[in-house]
């Protein structure tokens, strides 16, 4: 029987150890990502018989990741079949990749109720595109960047000493945008700030912009996989024309050296968000699955 535990930093080497043999550039496949968004979701890990299991969600509406893993996938599926009838519920999957979905088919033919959702589909980019932003396409943002950068900036990379600037930064703009006090825009937040506490320890990376020495603008992230850089956050005050564009340009420029592709996330479904994403010209939009066993 399967025994699932909350996710914590000392299972960081044992999940990247997982997630490095996968080498999937979804955001899901992050550790960084499932730790500081486990108190929103509850995501809870195993590892058994060569697998990593994990598991989101409260009970009687639970939700697992594609066990990751180089062994039998079916007798890996089948030891999550026996929890879900232990525990009184569906088998459900969520963020499964296109070659995890083919070879669940193949394994359970007219078993599986098979969707996806345009809303957690990932952007990934092009990151020398990102840092130079040529092209016609990104010539708003260039002009946006090249406007701003006639002002009295500089870019700084996060560290311990402006660490907590970044951490007031943060309040100030939930305190703008009155979106920090409840729903998914409080788990943000809460995301928001174990990415802040445990930043060091997550191997994060960070890096800010200050306009007339004030912070304007932050983002964090991380290798997601051998060519994909992902980010995680990104936060900037909207009355200051152009900080966006520069921080994405600035971080992409200064920490992503060696990778091809960045992979910015989903667009939760929001229209602005998804509007903004797609104004830089993603080369691809990254699909999973949702699978549930009918049997």
């Amino acid at each position: 029987m399967l025994q699932f535990e909350p996710i914590a930093l000392h299972h960081r080497e044992m999940v990247n150890r997982y997630l490095r043999e996968k080498d999937y550039p979804g955001d899901q496949y992050s550790f960084g990502n499932l730790f500081i968004w486990r108190k929103s979701y509850g995501a809870e890990i195993c590892e058994q018989n060569g697998f990593l299991f994990v598991k989101s969600g409260k009970p009687g509406n639970y939700v697992f990741m594609c066990p990751i893993g180089k062994g039998n996938l079916a007798e890996a599926i089948a030891l999550l079949r026996e929890w879900c009838r232990e525990a009184g519920c569906p088998l459900r999957m969520a963020w499964v990749p296109e070659q995890d979905k083919a070879l669940l088919e193949t394994l359970y033919p007219d078993e599986l109720k098979i969707t996806s959702n345009r809303d957690t589909f990932d952007y990934i980019y092009d990151r020398e595109r990102l840092r130079t932003l040529a092209g016609k396409k990104l010539q708003p943002k260039r002009n946006y960047v090249n406007r701003i950068k006639k002002r009295d900036w500089v870019y700084e990379p996060i560290t311990p000493q402006n660490l907590s600037e970044c951490m007031e930064m943060q309040k100030q703009w939930c305190h703008q945008n009155n979106r920090c006090a409840e729903g998914s825009a409080h788990e943000e937040s809460c995301a928001v700030r174990q990415a802040f506490r445990h930043f060091s320890d997550l191997g994060f990376a960070g890096g800010c912009i200050r306009l007339d020495g004030k912070l304007v603008a932050y983002t964090i992230g991380e290798p997601l996989n051998s060519n994909t850089y992902i980010v995680h956050i990104e936060k900037a005050f909207s009355d200051v024309e152009g900080a966006y564009p520069l921080i994405n340009q600035q971080f992409v420029e200064h920490e992503m050296e060696g990778y091809a592709f960045v992979n910015r996330e989903d667009d939760t479904g929001s229209e602005g968000l998804r509007k903004a994403k797609l104004s830089y010209d993603p080369v691809t939009l990254l699909e999973d699955y949702q699978i549930e066993f009918l049997i």
